[in-house]
């Protein structure tokens, strides 16, 4: 897995696959990009794929620096910036996408052309009768609940973490739920617990429309992380953006139903 050196001495650990126009893909909390390990391998056949471990995530250690979405966001811009791509289909999902529009609010869109936005609200929390948050009704008790399960070693805990990722009423393959519950068992606590405090600070309601760049919205109809019908606020919010639900979908669309997330990526990027 190829590695960067940053500003602070961190190593960043990411892959650059296939060739053609490309992706940046930014993987969400606790979830790092071996999430993304079916997805790049069908994109990578006409795109140049970019994957990243966000500090504390899969192949890249926490470091000494408090892990934030801003720091997540530095880290992404010094990538583009050591690879000299320009023409960039931004992607986050979940967290990611967070991270994402942090980027483009920090430092503009020279080198990205569009946004992909995957199962994301605005912001996390229920304070002021906000009706798309997180889980539906996250508030601040039931976010220091999540914070104490994001540190638990505990892989029945992780696991329990991973499987609400998927459709309401679905059960996943258990091989894949093996798997992606490996992946994420191997986040380390205090950069996900450090991550998920800083994420419940972010507020995106006022500032997703001056991002500047063609905006896409993806939600899964089943999500039990979003519940609430984000997707179409979003999409409402941002001029000209568009949204695709997916409707057999919860949280991991391009997991669930990913030949159509596929073609719709195809179509973005070539539209």
């Amino acid at each position: 897995m190829p590695e960067l050196a940053l500003d602070d001495g961190q190593i960043l650990h990411f892959e650059d696959t296939g060739s053609g126009p490309p992706l940046l893909l930014v993987h969400g909390l606790g979830a790092p990009s071996a999430f993304f390990a079916r997805t790049v391998a069908d994109l990578a056949r006409d795109h140049r794929v970019l994957t990243v471990d966000l500090r504390g995530h899969g192949a890249t250690p926490q470091g000494t620096e408090p892990v934030t979405v801003d720091r997540c966001a530095a880290d992404l811009h010094a990538l583009v910036e050591k690879l000299d791509v320009r023409g960039l289909t931004l992607l986050g999902w979940s967290l990611g996408a967070t991270v994402a529009y942090h980027y483009l609010d920090r430092y503009g869109s020279d080198r990205v052309s569009s946004l992909v936005s995957v199962e994301q609200t605005p912001y996390l929390l229920t304070e002021g009768g906000w009706q798309h948050a997180a889980f539906g009704c996250l508030d601040a008790a039931g976010a220091e609940d999540i914070g104490r399960a994001l540190g638990s070693p505990d892989r029945a805990t992780i696991a329990g973490l991973v499987g609400s990722f998927f459709a309401q009423g679905d059960s996943p393959v258990t091989a894949l739920l093996d798997e992606l519950t490996d992946a994420a068992a191997a986040c380390h606590a205090d950069a996900k617990r450090q991550l998920w405090q800083d994420a419940l600070r972010q507020d995106w309601r006022g500032r997703l429309p001056s991002l500047g760049v063609p905006t896409l919205f993806l939600h899964g109809a089943l999500s039990q992380v979003y519940p609430s019908p984000v997707g179409a606020w979003l999409a409402d919010a941002v001029p000209g953006a568009r949204l695709e639900m997916f409707e057999r979908s919860g949280h991991l669309p391009f997991l669930e139903e990913p030949e159509r997330f596929h073609r719709v990526i195809r179509a973005w990027v070539t539209r």
